[in-house]
């Protein structure tokens, strides 16, 4: 694989389509995991994208529905917020976690989620501003830990990333996001070995995980093992076809 590979644009690309889906759009939905207003979408799958864009559309609606009844609704405000940034709207989205945030200024949610969305617009200073907001109120949220984790490693703070990803994982052990992230970290500061560690660490509780399998090839190719770095490659291609073009 080529080196340029390696850089930072090419990891956060990655990062944006694991699980054929955005970072923005998979960690938004794992916070509200549950949530009966989205109980309907369908997967996000690149076949099913027609489908997940009217869903989205519809559940819009809803919320605005909701917040003509109540405008202090604030929890309709957040799905909101949530709805326009898996629509790719992040600025409405922020605007409208702000207004949750306002309504409920102890909405851990809300703080999350509009750290993702300013992530997502590569504002990960104020990112991690909200993140620690939301981990002032949860300091029990494992996925905001999460998310710091990854913009910190956005900005070059490689060892202060590394801590955060570890108090995700003393949280949630069976973080494989978090795994994946400190394994991005530790490669970062040229520990290759440990960095593949956490990379199968992240593999054995999510074997599914194709940033994880993408990354250890990197990971691998670094240490000059090209034999098995084009196979963590190849198996991340064959869990998610989007990183083909990461790997030419």
């Amino acid at each position: 694989m080529n080196e340029t590979k390696c850089d930072k644009v090419s990891r956060k690309h990655t990062i944006l389509t694991v699980f054929g889906i955005t970072a923005l759009a998979f960690l938004i939905l794992v916070s509200i995991a549950g949530a009966a207003q989205l109980a309907d979408i369908p997967n996000s799958g690149s076949n099913n994208a027609p489908n997940l864009n009217k869903a989205i559309e519809n559940d819009i609606k809803t919320q605005d529905k909701a917040i003509e009844v109540n405008p202090q609704n604030s929890t309709a405000w957040n799905i909101k917020g949530i709805d326009l940034g898996l629509s790719g709207k992040s600025d409405e989205a922020i605007k409208a976690f702000d207004k949750a945030i306002e309504i409920s200024p102890q909405y851990s949610d809300a703080w999350k989620n509009k750290g993702i969305a300013l992530d997502y617009l590569n504002k990960s200073d104020e990112a991690i501003k909200a993140y620690d907001k939301a981990i002032g109120i949860n300091p029990h949220d494992s996925i905001s830990w999460d998310n710091k984790g990854y913009a910190l490693g956005n900005l070059g703070q490689s060892d202060e990333a590394i801590k955060t990803f570890d108090k995700a994982i003393e949280i949630n052990p069976q973080d494989s996001i978090a795994w994946t992230g400190k394994g991005i970290a530790l490669n970062d500061l040229n520990r290759s070995d440990e960095a593949i560690k956490a990379y199968d660490k992240a593999i054995e509780i999510s074997p599914q995980n194709s940033m994880a399998w993408y990354n250890k090839g990197d990971a691998l190719g670094r240490l000059n093992k090209s034999d098995e770095a084009k196979k963590a490659y190849d198996k991340a291609i064959e869990i998610n076809p989007q990183l083909r073009s990461l790997a030419q």
